[in-house]
């Protein structure tokens, strides 16, 4: 699997990234102004959680609507066609990191308007407690926590474990709302090769589409003014963590 690609800096990739920029730079604007009125050094806390939601949320979906564009200005750049298609759910057996704060509260919104929000925690408990259980054994015979993260997710992919999202046909249940670490993700070989046995042979051409420098640490900053809810980054655990503010969202429509 590949990490790592270059892009020609088309016209169509500046102005995705400046567009993107941009929505970024007046989200963290809005962030400090918030953090320098409150008299601290992050915007969003349990006290104005509740009331940030409609801010976040929306933010998140314009976010999500810049990446996809962002993705359509990269994509097209890649020596072969793209292999993913609609009921693989291959990837979907990752343990998604690097999720971010808005992403996990703007899902959260959305999967407690349905029925099935207590399975689906169980669901998003269970997997973190997997994931937790490799990492911890990992981590006893590695020189480094990194070094035993990167073989955890190794590990846990090869336990084929299905994400809580993905339906018995392999489709995302939660599609739109899926987080930018679910749409980086592609492959330019057979799905059929997204598997454990193929992830690290030349039969599997996968990679990850990563955002600029300067967007990544765009970003970063705005990530660093939810500082205040301590959630988790990884996809699952940081859900757990959301529905501890439960109580905080109960007249959230």
């Amino acid at each position: 699997m590949s990490l790592y690609r270059e892009y020609f800096p088309t016209r169509a990739y500046k102005v995705a990234e400046m567009k993107m920029g941009v929505l970024l730079g007046a989200e963290r604007d809005r962030l400090d102004t918030i953090a320098s009125a409150l008299g601290r050094d992050y915007a969003v806390g349990p006290d104005n959680l509740a009331s940030q939601i409609p801010h976040i949320r929306e933010f998140t979906r314009k976010y999500h609507e810049a990446f996809a564009q962002y993705l359509s200005a990269v994509l097209v750049q890649q020596p072969r066609p793209i292999q993913c298609r609609p009921a693989c759910g291959n990837c979907c057996h990752h343990y998604p990191l690097s999720v971010e704060p808005f992403e996990l509260l703007s899902l959260y919104c959305e999967l407690r308007r349905g029925d099935d929000l207590l399975p689906v925690m169980e669901a998003c408990q269970s997997r973190s407690l997997l994931f937790n259980s490799l990492y911890e054994k990992r981590l006893e015979g590695s020189a480094n926590e990194d070094e035993a993260e990167d073989k955890a997710l190794h590990d846990y992919f090869a336990v084929w474990q299905p994400c809580p999202f993905s339906d018995t046909a392999g489709d995302c249940g939660v599609y739109p709302f899926r987080p930018v670490s679910c749409r980086m993700y592609f492959s330019e070989t057979d799905p059929k090769f997204c598997t454990p046995e193929h992830l690290q042979t030349e039969r599997n051409d996968s990679y990850i589409v990563y955002l600029p420098d300067n967007i990544e640490e765009a970003i970063y900053g705005i990530s660093e003014h939810y500082a205040g809810l301590e959630l988790p980054e990884s996809f699952f655990g940081g859900l757990l963590a959301v529905n501890g503010f439960e109580g905080l969202l109960a007249d959230v429509e």
